[in-house]
């Protein structure tokens, strides 16, 4: 396994929380079905409305996840997203399109399983994959909380 994805599955596993149930075994068990994928600045890795087909993981740099406001067609800003944070979970759903544009700020590295990867992962693990989709689950559960919060907010 590649020295990068080792030290951060290893170490930051609380931190990626798709992956926090996982122990250090099943963490190690699943790095070899990453790869490291690099990015310049300034690099638009998925648009509004396009296609991830895979999980990623920032082992470093920093991303923006905006989304195009409907009515002036202005960019805002959702999110900003560091090392050890995640991308491309929501696109787990079935025919989901990408809510926002992800884009680099900096230089990025970004660890990446393929959706296909995760499966066969996933089947040859049921149990481990399990931990996973209640993984993906918590994570879109309190981002949903998040822009409902958000919208109370506003209204």
């Amino acid at each position: 396994m590649n020295d990068v994805i080792k030290e951060i599955m290893e170490t930051s596993g609380d931190r990626i929380s798709i992956f926090r149930l996982l122990d250090s075994g099943e963490r190690k068990k699943i790095g070899p079905y990453f790869e490291i994928v690099r990015y310049p600045a300034g690099t638009v890795c998925v648009d509004e409305g396009g296609k991830i087909n895979y999980i990623g993981i920032i082992a470093s740099g920093r991303m923006k996840f905006e989304r195009r406001n409907r009515i002036t067609g202005k960019p805002i800003l959702l999110a900003v997203l560091e090392k050890g944070s995640h991308v491309g979970d929501f696109s787990m759903l079935p025919e989901r399109e990408s809510l926002g544009r992800l884009r680099t700020v900096e230089d990025t590295e970004l660890l990446v399983i393929s959706h296909d990867k995760l499966d066969t992962f996933m089947q040859e693990n049921p149990y481990t994959g399990i931990k996973i989709l209640k993984g993906i689950s918590a994570v879109l559960s309190i981002r949903l909380k998040s822009a409902i919060d958000k919208v109370m907010v506003l209204s």
